[in-house]
This record gives structure tokens, C-alpha cells and sequence, in this order.
């Protein structure tokens, strides 16, 4: 897949939250279509397992293990992606959501629960993009992706500050769209339905009824993988989407009416 608009050929690409799941598709898909990758998580070990992939498809990779939250250290990160595989052309903002903790009614929300959710959600994505941003305006461009999700666009109860920091992203995202177009940086937005996830195995569909009922609620019959998100992020962040920016796409197999789980 080295060929043609969906080539990735002598790119860079710095990807969060790529420990598991979501963000190691996407990592892999876009090594597999010709990127360097560098990858970013909190779990060293299973980063360095998804980098171990990458390599094995004779591209080269690093592992940065880092806490978004460490806002300091977000310069950095994007520094060691450009000292050790020479630059930096795609970003893509997948990590994100929140420990359960941080989720909870609106009347009972503490500042501390608002102030983690947004921190990752929204000011990390800001801020890694601004490091990111200084190096792609030197190479002539890049694309930035974020991953946000439906609870930006609906009422999302219990999960307001999750909502909230979700739909900041998506103006955000709009935003650096039109400021950064004239250095050619692309910033665009997928926004993923119901995936089959460890999380949401635990949580939204941890039983087979459970599993079955939202399958039945999906026009397109099944509920979303990881591999339909990366293949969402490749499509921005390939030259198929040269003339694409400020946008964001739905990936949620029909169901537009269901409340968002991402």
C-alpha cells in the first residue's frame, strides 16, 4: 500500500494512545501504508509491543512512554519523534476519554474531575499540536487528526465534562484548521461510534445480551473496529484528502441516534 493516494512513502507520523486498541490500528495501518511511527502512551511495555510490530514491517518506530497530562514534556515528545526517525508530518490526537472517576453527574462534578477531563481531552490535543505545528510550518505542512466523539454534539448525561471537552476539541480543531491552512497543515477530525474495544468490553456490552442488543441497534449490522477508525485517520492522512480540512467525520455504521460510549 506504499502506491497511489493512500501512500504514506517517506512520512513521519506521531501517534497518542497507541498502547492498545484504537491507536495501535491506527499506528499500524499507517506503518503498513509506508509511515515511520512513533508511538505514545503511559504503558511502556505495550508500547514497545506495538513498536515491535511496526519495525517488523521494516519500518522504523520509537516508543515514548509519556503522560499527556505532563504538559512540560509535550515539546519533548514531539522532539524525540523528530531526532529519532527525522521529522514530523502527521499527528494524530487518539488518546483521550478519562478513568471512570472523572465521569459523574453535573450537579455532583468537583473542579478536580472537570479539570482531568479536559486536561486530556482537550489541552493536551492543543498543545502537542502546537509543538507539532512549529515543526510541519518548516517542512512545508503536515495533517493533524483528532478523535473526538458523539458526546461533543448531544446532550451526554454523566458525562458532561467529557462532552464538553469533546466539543471544545472540535472547534479547536476548526480553528487551527483556518489559521494553520496557509502553511499547508490539514486538521481534521474522526469521530468514532460504538468500537469493540477492552473498554467497552467492561463497561458498555460486558455481557452477550448486552453485546446483542447494540449490535441489533446498528443499521449497518455489527459494531465498529478498531481497523474502521484507522482506516478513517489513514483517509486524512493521506494525499487522498489534499483538499480536506477543518472537517470531521462520522464513523459509526448508521447509528447516528445512538449516545456515544468513546
Amino acid at each position: 500500500m506504499h502506491d497511489g493516494l493512500f501512500s504514506l512513502a517517506g512520512k513521519v507520523a506521531l501517534v497518542t494512545g497507541a498502547s492498545k486498541d484504537m491507536g495501535a490500528a491506527i499506528a499500524n495501518l499507517l506503518a503498513e501504508c509506508g509511515a515511520d511511527v512513533a508511538v505514545t502512551a503511559r504503558d511502556e511495555a505495550m508500547l514497545e509491543d506495538v513498536a515491535a510490530e511496526i519495525r517488523a514491517m521494516g519500518r522504523k518506530s520509537v516508543a515514548i512512554a509519556a503522560d499527556l497530562r505532563d504538559f512540560p514534556r509535550l515539546p519533548d515528545i514531539v522532539s524525540r519523534t523528530v531526532t529519532e526517525l527525522g521529522g514530523l508530518d502527521i499527528l494524530v490526537n487518539n488518546a483521550g476519554g478519562g478513568d471512570w472517576s472523572t465521569y459523574g453527574w453535573a450537579l455532583r462534578l468537583t473542579g478536580e474531575q472537570w479539570d482531568a477531563m479536559l486536561d486530556l481531552n482537550l489541552k493536551a490535543p492543543m498543545f502537542l499540536s502546537q509543538a507539532a505545528a512549529a515543526v510541519m510550518k518548516d517542512r512545508g505542512g503536515g495533517r493533524i487528526i483528532n478523535i473526538s466523539s458523539g458526546a461533543g454534539s448531544h446532550a451526554s448525561p454523566r458525562m458532561s465534562s467529557y462532552g464538553a471537552a469533546k466539543a471544545g476539541l472540535e472547534n479547536l480543531s476548526q480553528t487551527l484548521a483556518a489559521e494553520w491552512a496557509q502553511f499547508g497543515i490539514r486538521v481534521n477530525v474522526v469521530i468514532p461510534g460504538l468500537i469493540d474495544t477492552a473498554n467497552a468490553r467492561q463497561s458498555t456490552f460486558a455481557t452477550p445480551e448486552r453485546e446483542e442488543q447494540f449490535r441489533k441497534m446498528m443499521p449497518l449490522g455489527r459494531i465498529g473496529l478498531p481497523a474502521d477508525i484507522a482506516a478513517a485517520v489513514l483517509y486524512f492522512a493521506s494525499p487522498a484528502s489534499e483538499w480536506v480540512t477543518g472537517t470531521s467525520l462520522l464513523v459509526n455504521g448508521g447509528g447516528a441516534n445512538l449516545r456515544s460510549f468513546g
